[in-house]
């Protein structure tokens, strides 16, 4: 088990975000996936966490601010999420959210239940609930794509961190009473999990970390309202489902010999609308 995980340095990259229990947006991004799979030098499927812990109102009664309405069903979107990393092994990776973490260590999430880890473990029952646990411990913190120059994970690179192999070290363990307003400030896991944005300065030494040559980190954890956002160099966060409508959700196409030169270069050439026929809301061009 690796916690960094370097991919191929060939082939087309797919990378999607938060996509919270959302059975649809699960789908298509597989869809998507599995096209460029079928291409000559194949693909790699990267989903930077939080697969899981989504709404379950009625439409009735659904806030315009989650954007296009869905009802979350985290059980079925892990099925499908197993079924199609067994389909194409070595080449579907997903990454550790901070909702995933809530079932292995992590502190109680409360979205849209007072636990949203107890909700979906009582779903899932005693067995299914182990083995869930059995597989979240081995996701990966992050990918890093050496010819591209990308690096992906949950939440903004704000940990301090001197080698990649720092990460391989970190227990999931120990978070279970930390307030989640503090998270983000209590050592390297609660802040690759957590942080919602950092300088440019621990960003590129992140970067570096992980390898010389890594130019932007492409995560996800916020919700962009028009699918992506640049605070600053190299940050590029992206909105694959989670908080948005259908056509302000995008993911990120890169083939992977491709260098990437900044974020506003990797947004430039490489989003793409996950609903291309979909009407924009928050997104303009």
């Amino acid at each position: 088990m690796r916690r960094v995980v370097v991919l191929p340095e060939r082939g087309k990259l797919i990378v999607a975000t938060d996509l919270q229990g959302n059975v649809a947006d699960f789908d298509r991004v597989a869809e998507i996936y599995e096209d460029a799979a079928r291409k000559r030098d194949g693909a790699i499927l990267v989903i930077t966490g939080d697969l899981v812990h989504g709404p379950e109102l009625p439409e009735s009664q659904w806030p315009d601010y989650l954007g296009t309405y869905y009802h979350g069903d985290s059980g079925e979107v892990l099925t499908r999420a197993r079924a199609l990393a067994d389909r194409h092994p070595g080449r579907v990776h997903y990454l550790l959210g901070n909702h995933e973490h809530a079932h292995v260590g992590g502190p109680i999430v409360s979205k849209f239940f007072p636990d949203e880890a107890r909700r979906l473990e009582d779903i899932l029952g005693p067995h299914g609930t182990q083995a869930m646990r059995d597989w979240l411990r081995t996701w990966p913190f992050v990918a890093f794509a050496p010819r591209a120059g990308l690096v992906m994970l949950h939440a903004a690179p704000h940990a301090r961190i001197e080698r990649r192999d720092d990460l391989e070290r970190l227990p999931l363990d120990g978070f279970f009473d930390v307030p989640l307003e503090e998270m983000s400030t209590r050592g390297t896991l609660g802040a690759l999990l957590w942080a919602r944005t950092t300088s440019t300065e621990r960003a590129n030494a992140f970067l570096r970390a992980i390898d010389p040559t890594a130019r932007v980190a492409v995560y996800g954890h916020d919700v962009a309202r028009s699918g992506y956002a640049i605070d600053r160099e190299p940050l590029l966060c992206i909105s694959t489902s989670f908080g948005c409508y259908d056509g302000d959700k995008l993911y990120l196409e890169w083939d992977l010999d491709e260098p990437a030169d900044s974020a506003a270069d990797v947004a430039t050439r490489g989003l793409r609308q996950l609903y291309p026929s979909a009407p924009t809301v928050y997104r303009i061009g």
